[in-house]
C-alpha cells in the first residue's frame, strides 16, 4: 500500500496498512521511509522545455503539516494548538501568510486538512483524543466551521484525501483491525457515499487517494494482508476497475504516496512500484490507464524514490532515497522523461535544515512545491519552493 512511513520524531500511520506511506505524512507524519522492512541549496537548472533558466526561492512556511498547494498558491495542512501536541486543520492565504485554525468537531481535539479544490472547499480528517477513531471532514469555506461528511457505518473509521473542482471526494471506509478497508466516493459533500467497485477477490481492500476534475480516480487494490497491493484506476465511481501496469523486473507491486495529489487533470499518474520484500522502490509515472509504468530517473546514491504529485502540465514531485532508506531528499521532475533533480540543491548552505530528512508533497500549475522536513535541532518544518525564472 501506500508504503511505511518512518517518522523522523514520533509519527503515527493513519490509516491502511502498517507501511502505508498515508497521510501520516498529511497528519502526524513528519518524514518517510520507503520499506516496511527497513527503518526506513541554491542554484540549480531545471530541464524544462522552456528557455530560462529556473531557480527556487525556499520559504519556511511554520505549521504542523503543508499537505496541499491551490493553483493560486493558497495551502492547507495542520498546525499545533497545545503545547501537549494537539493540532488544528489550518489554511495558509498564501507562503508568505501564518496559519489560520480551521478548528475540528466537538469531542474530536485534533484535525488536518489534506486537500482543496479551487472553490476553496476543503476536505480532512478529526481525530478522538486517542486516534482510534477517525472522521472525515468537509469545510465549505477556510471561514466556514467543519462538518462531518455523511453516511460513515457505525463501528468504522474514515479517512478523507481529495476533492474535485465540481465537489466529488474520495477516501475510505475502513475497521481497526483493517479487515474491513473500501473506497468510497460522495457525490457531493452532503450525498450519500458510494463504494467502489472491487479490483479482485484476491484483492478486497481498497482506498482512493486521488480524483481529477473529470471524476477519474486512482486508488489502490491490496490483498487482506496489505502485501500485495496494486494502483488502481475508476474512470467513474460505477466503472470497472483497472490496475496499473508495474515496471515489470523485480518491481511487480505498485501503489500511490498519501498526501500527493498523484492525478492530474488530464488523467496521468505518479506512484511507486516496489518488489516483494520491500527492499527496493521506484517512482514511476502512468501517461494513462492502459500506459506502461515509466520509471522514473533519480540521480546519485538515491537509487530510491516514490512519485507524490503531479501538476496538470505535468510536473512531478516526490522523495528520493539512498540504498537503506537512512537518506530521504525532496525530488523534482519536471517530466515523466526529465532526470531527477535534488530539491535540496536550492536550500542555502549552513541552513538549519536537515538536507536529508526532507520531502516533497505536491506541486501547483506554477511549479511552486510544498514539503516537510527536520531542522538540525530535530524539528518539524514545512517549506514552499517558488520558482523564480531568470536568463
Amino acid at each position: 500500500m501506500k508504503q511505511l512511513i518512518h517518522l523522523i520524531s514520533t509519527v503515527r500511520s493513519i490509516g491502511r496498512s502498517p507501511w502505508a506511506l498515508a497521510v501520516c505524512l498529511a497528519t502526524l507524519g513528519l518524514g518517510l521511509s520507503a520499506t516496511a522492512g527497513a527503518p526506513r541549496r541554491s542554484l540549480i537548472i531545471s530541464t524544462l522545455p522552456a528557455p530560462p533558466q529556473v531557480q527556487y526561492m525556499v520559504i519556511e512556511l511554520g505549521g504542523r503539516r503543508a499537505n496541499d498547494i491551490s493553483q493560486s498558491g493558497q495551502i492547507v495542512g495542520s498546525k499545533e494548538v497545545s503545547p501537549s501536541g494537539l493540532f488544528h486543520a489550518a489554511f495558509w492565504p498564501s507562503s508568505r501568510s501564518t496559519p489560520i485554525d480551521l478548528g475540528t468537531l466537538p469531542d474530536f481535539p485534533s484535525s488536518t486538512a489534506v486537500g482543496m479544490n479551487p472553490r476553496r472547499e476543503i476536505v480532512g480528517i478529526a481525530y478522538s483524543d486517542d486516534f482510534s477513531i477517525e472522521l472525515p471532514l468537509f469545510w465549505a469555506s477556510p471561514n466556514s466551521a467543519p462538518v462531518e461528511l455523511p453516511g460513515l457505518p457505525d463501528g468504522l473509521s474514515s479517512e478523507v484525501y481529495d476533492i474535485n473542482p465540481s465537489d466529488k471526494i474520495v477516501g475510505q471506509f475502513f475497521s481497526a483491525d483493517f479487515s474491513v478497508d473500501q473506497a468510497v466516493l460522495w457525490p457531493s459533500s452532503n450525498a450519500a457515499p458510494v463504494y467502489l467497485p472491487q479490483l479482485s477477490e484476491n484483492l478486497p481492500l481498497s482506498g482512493a487517494a486521488g480524483i481529477n476534475a473529470s471524476g477519474n480516480i486512482l486508488g489502490d487494490s491490496c490483498a487482506a494482508d496489505f502485501v500485495e497491493c496494486h494502483a488502481t484506476f475508476w474512470a467513474t465511481s460505477r466503472s470497472t476497475p483497472v490496475a496499473l501496469a508495474s515496471p515489470g523486473g523485480e518491481f511487480i507491486y505498485t501503489d500511490f504516496v498519501l498526501p500527493g495529489h498523484a492525478i492530474n487533470g488530464p488523467g496521468n499518474m505518479v506512484g511507486y512500484a516496489r518488489n516483494a520484500d520491500f527492499s527496493a522502490e521506484r517512482a514511476v509515472f502512468w501517461a494513462s490507464s492502459s500506459s506502461p509504468a515509466v520509471i522514473l530517473s533519480t540521480v546519485g546514491e538515491f537509487t530510491n524514490a516514490v512519485a507524490a504529485g503531479i501538476s496538470d502540465n505535468g510536473q512531478i514531485v516526490g522523495i528520493g532515497y539512498n540504498e537503506d532508506f537512512s537518506k530521504q531528499r525532496p525530488f523534482l521532475w519536471p517530466s515523466a522523461t526529465s532526470q531527477g533533480i535534488d530539491l535540496t540543491t536550492f536550500f542555502p548552505a549552513g541552513s538549519n535544515w536537515d538536507l536529508d530528512s526532507m520531502f516533497a508533497v505536491t506541486v501547483n500549475n506554477r511549479g511552486e512545491i510544498v514539503g516537510s522536513g527536520l531542522f538540525t535541532d530535530g524539528t518539524v518544518h514545512n517549506f514552499v519552493l517558488i520558482p523564480v525564472h531568470g536568463h
